[in-house]
């Protein structure tokens, strides 16, 4: 069955922005195959505010930087709620789903996957960076692994960890920079499988940002 891609976490500044375009363009109302007038508002709007957001970082401001880095999870997220229902609604339609302008993926073979083991998240020597890795288990995905974390400043933490912000890794670790110094995030982590499925998550791991 065929799947668009739904998660880009590793996607670079200049190809986050792309990507929201061509997917806005692909899922507007007169695309009747797809009824997501929610989730593609959200994204629009998500998409506005990044691009503004990523235009004030080339003034070399760290709170500029900060907030872009917060507007592209942001960005991150509603794509993939976007993706999802695109995926629902195009019942594996290859053509239907291309209509979207999402980019496409052939679903892989199904892999069981397991709690990580050992999940540690550390302060580093560059203030407000953090180093976050897990152990690798007997059966490790080859789809790497879902780092996820929750700014306090945004509200309560959400109970659901899949609408926290996520940052992937094709390994084991991952380093996370742009967080305030005193200020305590959570975090929590899971071997990242197939779209289709719900990822195992760590326990919740509260670290303070170091300066």
């Amino acid at each position: 069955m065929n799947k668009v891609i739904i998660d880009f976490g590793d996607s670079t500044d200049t190809e986050i922005g792309p990507i929201a375009d061509a997917v806005i363009i692909g899922c507007a109302s007169t695309n009747t195959n797809f009824s997501v007038v929610t989730e593609l508002a959200a994204v629009a709007s998500a998409n506005t505010t990044y691009k503004a957001d990523l235009a004030l970082c080339k003034h070399g401001n760290e709170t500029n930087t900060t907030n872009k880095n917060t507007s592209k999870g942001v960005l991150v997220d509603d794509l993939r709620n976007l993706g999802n229902e695109v995926n629902i609604q195009a019942g594996g339609d290859r053509v239907k789903a291309l209509s979207s302008k999402f980019p496409m993926a052939k679903e892989a073979e199904h892999q069981v996957m397991g709690i990580v083991e050992d999940f540690h998240v550390e302060t580093t020597s560059i203030a407000g960076t953090f180093f976050l890795h897990v152990k690798k288990p007997t059966t490790f995905s080859t789809h790497g692994t879902t780092f996820a974390y929750w700014d306090p400043a945004l509200g309560p933490t959400p109970a659901d960890k899949n609408k926290w912000f996520h940052r992937h890794s094709n390994g084991i670790s991952i380093s996370l920079a742009g967080f305030t110094p005193g200020v305590t995030y959570f975090f929590a982590s899971a071997y990242k499988g197939l779209d289709t499925d719900a990822p195992i998550w760590s326990a919740t791991v509260s670290k303070m940002a170091g300066d």
